[in-house]
C-alpha cells in the first residue's frame, strides 16, 4: 500500500508541474501578440486627419472670381469702313452699328452739316448710339471742305450691309445697302447707319 500511495503522489505533481508550465507559455504569447496589435493600429489613426483637411480649401477659391468679370458695359460702336457704289460722286463711307438702337430703314440720306440737322437725324435713334452717329458726322463735316456730310438709317435687322450704292435722286441722294444672301437671325434687331460726304456742286 505504501508504494501505490508514493507513486500516485509523483504523478500528481508531475501534472501541476505540466499545467503550470503551459499556462506561463500562453501568458507570454498573449504579451508578444499584444504589442503587435498596437503597431498595426497607428498608422491607420495618424493618416486620417491629413485626408480631410484638403477638400475644404479648394472649392472656396474658384466661385468668388468669375462673376467680376462679366459686369462689363457694352462696347461703343465702331465706324467702320464700307464699299461705295454709284454716281454721286461719293468715294467713302462708314458704317456704324447698333444694337437694339431703333430707328427706321430709308433709302433717303439727309445732309448733316449743322449741328441741328444732325440732332433731328439722331432723335429716332437710341440716345447713346444716336450720340456716336451725329460725332462721326461732325467730325466728317470739320474735316471736308467744299463737301456736305449726308446720313442715312440703311437698314434695321440681322443682316450687316456689305456694300451702299449713293445715287442722285429728284429728292436727293438715294443709299440701297446691298445684304448678304440669307436669313440670320438674332435676338435683338440692329440698326445700320451709313455716314459719307459728297463735294459740292
Amino acid at each position: 500500500m505504501t508504494t501505490s500511495l508514493r507513486r500516485s503522489g509523483a504523478r500528481t505533481r508531475t501534472l501541476a508541474a505540466l499545467v503550470s508550465g503551459v499556462a506561463l507559455t500562453a501568458a507570454l504569447a498573449g504579451c508578444g501578440s499584444d504589442d503587435g496589435g498596437d503597431t498595426a493600429t497607428d498608422p491607420a489613426g495618424s493618416s486620417s486627419p491629413s485626408t480631410s483637411e484638403s477638400p475644404s480649401e479648394t472649392p472656396s477659391e474658384t466661385p468668388s472670381e468669375t462673376p467680376s468679370e462679366s459686369s462689363s458695359e457694352p462696347a461703343t460702336p465702331v465706324a467702320e469702313p464700307i464699299d461705295v457704289r454709284g454716281s454721286a460722286g461719293a468715294t467713302e463711307a462708314v458704317l456704324l452699328t447698333g444694337t437694339d438702337a431703333g430707328g427706321q430703314a430709308s433709302d433717303l440720306a439727309f445732309a448733316l452739316d449743322t449741328d441741328q440737322a444732325r440732332a433731328d437725324f439722331v432723335s429716332q435713334l437710341d440716345p447713346a448710339f444716336g450720340a456716336v452717329v451725329s460725332q462721326t458726322a461732325a467730325d466728317q463735316q470739320a474735316a471736308a471742305s467744299g463737301a456736305t456730310t449726308y446720313g442715312a438709317v440703311a437698314g434695321v435687322g440681322c443682316e450687316r450691309p456689305r456694300q451702299v450704292a449713293i445715287e442722285p435722286g429728284e429728292a436727293g441722294f438715294q443709299v440701297v445697302a446691298k445684304l448678304p444672301k440669307g436669313n440670320i437671325e438674332c435676338f435683338a434687331a440692329m440698326t445700320f447707319v451709313i455716314v459719307f460726304t459728297v463735294p459740292d456742286a
